[in-house]
């Protein structure tokens, strides 16, 4: 058991943008043993947005292509400061933020990653959140587990 999150979780903030606008930070994932994406999606406009896992050779994420292998999802679709329920749902390499009801634009979703789902070569991972609305806002953290854990961490996206 460990006796802090900062020396055994690696926080890293990925993305915070509006919604129809968001450029997400690639991970490099050998240093983790397993890690997980926290998307936060908030906003009045009744806009979907569509997240997507995403591999690529390097940080840069110059060769790149999209994870097809489906990973454990977890959903909170009434987020809010009354709603602290994140529920696992049918696991997945894309899902899609339904704005449609008044009730669930504050969402959040939780992709997990196990390294191990990476295609040869491409040890590196990244989000994509596409057709969202400029009125809302995405928040992306990648949460991982490294290798070793200590005072100091290591970079997750160099």
């Amino acid at each position: 058991m460990f006796k802090n999150f900062a020396e055994n979780i690696k926080f890293t903030l990925c993305a915070q943008a509006v919604g129809n606008a968001v450029t997400c930070d690639t991970i490099n994932m050998e240093q983790f043993v397993h890690g997980a994406f926290l998307v936060i999606h908030t906003g009045a406009t009744d806009v979907d947005l569509t997240c997507t896992l995403m591999e690529a050779t390097d940080v840069a994420a110059g060769t790149n292509q999209a994870i097809t292998t489906a990973v454990p999802l977890y959903l909170d679709t009434d987020l809010g400061t009354s709603s602290d329920t994140l529920a696992a749902t049918t696991a997945a390499y894309a899902y899609v933020i339904n704005t449609t009801a008044a009730g669930d634009r504050q969402q959040m979703v939780l992709f997990e990653i196990d390294p191990a789902i990476l295609s040869s070569g491409y040890p590196c991972v990244y989000m994509t959140a596409v057709t969202g609305s400029a009125s809302n806002l995405v928040t992306i953290l990648f949460l991982g587990v490294p290798r070793y854990a200590g005072a100091t961490l290591p970079t997750a996206i160099a």
